[in-house]
Formats: C-alpha cells, structure tokens, sequence
C-alpha cells in the first residue's frame, strides 16, 4: 500500500538528526490529517519542492512501538473524549532502529497546543513505578492514583522539515494495536502531523492537503486505539472522524 509512497522519498534532500532536533518543537502548535495511503502520492510534489527527509544510515522509513498507559476507568482517554483542556497522554516509546527508548508525557494546552515531558530510559518500559507516577500526577489537576498499561502500538514513520527548520512533519503508516485479546491493524490509511512552533506562517503541506481537499481531523493514535481495541467504551464526541477513518478504510 505505501511502497510507491515510500519509493519516491529518495526524490527528497535529507536532514540528519542533528540538524533535525534544531526544530524540535515541544512546545507547538500541531494539525492531524488522516487520508488514504494513495492520496500520499498526491503531495509528493510539494514535499520535493518544500522539504527534507530524516536519514540515518541510510534509512528514511523509521519503526516506532509505543505502550500507552492510562487509569483503569481510562481517565485520559475520558478527558480528550470530553474536551477537558489540560488532558495528558502517557506512553513509553521505542525507536526501533536507533534502539533510543523515552517516557513521555504530552500535555494538551489551551486549544491547540502541546507540552511535552520526556525522559531517556535504558529499556522501553511496561509499567508505571511510583516515581514516574508522581510526574503524572505533576502534570494533572486530577487525582491519580494508579497508571496501567493500556494498548501497544507499533507503526512506520517519514519525518521531514521544511527548508526553513521552522516545521517538522510526520507521517505514519502501518498503523498497528494490541492488547491482552485483540491484534487489529490498519493498513489503508496514514496520519499526517503538521508541527509548528507558531501559527504564523503558511505551510506548504497543509496548503496542498486543503487543495486535494484534505481535511484537519485531530484524533490521537492512542484515541483511535482504544476504540479500536474496547469497543463498549464511549465514543459520541469521536464519531464524525471515525466515520472518516472507517470509509478510508474500506
């Protein structure tokens, strides 16, 4: 499905990752897009014209696992289902081919903004001690009292910057969810990220997206995943997107 995507990045100037992490943007402002694998072809022209793709040891198609934690009644994922502002996200992520593993935490600011805690590990982590626990409850105004596992979720990933390294972007494939019962993957539909430190100049990308008629649509992975993997939890406030990501789907 992506392997003609994948094909014609070799199209693009590459960025290392030192020259990558000058946009690093923890604090940002970000825009979701989700489409259809094919529909990547149809921006490949501006990506050629308007940005760099992260190459490391010659690779530009990276694989990422992530363990996402929340409470057991699921607060976070209640919070961003009921548009509580300052909801957060809790993960352990693992980037496969350099072997680097973080904790983080996003924290969702205001309306479209996005702080991010994160801390180098030595081995990706499956549960939450009570330190770590105490940084969770540091970034919330809710009371939390024990943090799980939730989901796994693997997936590929293209990060480019524009040539003004004021603007990263990502774009994940493959996308892939497990938990104690259930393995689903999604293998049509990718998830474009727009990144800025400031919403104050135009972006190429996102202009293109707008002229193929592609649509912001937020809705994190992990949301997605959690619908995909509890199928009785609420989801009203979700439908709209989940329709979209169901007819992209077929």
């Amino acid at each position: 499905m992506f392997k003609k995507f994948t094909d014609q990045l070799s199209l693009l100037n590459s960025v290392s990752l030192n020259e990558l992490e000058a946009v690093s943007l923890l604090n940002r402002m970000d825009c979701k897009y989700t489409l259809r694998g094919e529909d990547l072809l149809k921006i490949i022209p501006c990506l050629i014209e308007n940005y760099n793709v992260l190459e490391i040891n010659g690779v530009r198609v990276f694989s990422y696992e992530n363990n996402y934690f929340d409470t057991p009644d699921l607060q976070f994922f209640r919070d961003h289902h009921n548009g509580y502002v300052n909801r957060i996200k809790v993960r352990s992520r693992k980037y496969v081919e350099s072997d680097l593993c973080f904790f983080e935490i996003k924290k969702k600011e205001k309306v479209d903004r996005t702080n991010k805690h994160r801390e180098e590990l030595p081995d990706m982590i499956s549960a939450i001690d009570e330190a770590r626990r105490s940084v969770i409850q540091d970034y919330t105004r809710k009371d939390i009292s024990e943090v799980n596992l939730i989901l796994k979720n693997n997936f590929s990933r293209v990060t480019l910057v524009n040539h003004h390294f004021t603007e990263r972007v990502t774009i994940d494939m493959n996308l892939h969810f497990i938990d104690n019962q259930n393995d689903i993957k999604f293998g049509k539909i990718a998830i474009i990220e727009v990144k800025q430190s400031k919403n104050t100049h135009s972006s190429p990308l996102t202009n293109s997206l707008k002229d193929h008629h592609i649509r912001s649509q937020s809705i994190s992975k992990y949301i997605y995943g959690v619908i995909s993997l509890y199928p009785t939890v609420k989801k009203n406030n979700f439908m709209p997107i989940l329709r979209t990501i169901h007819k992209l789907q077929q």
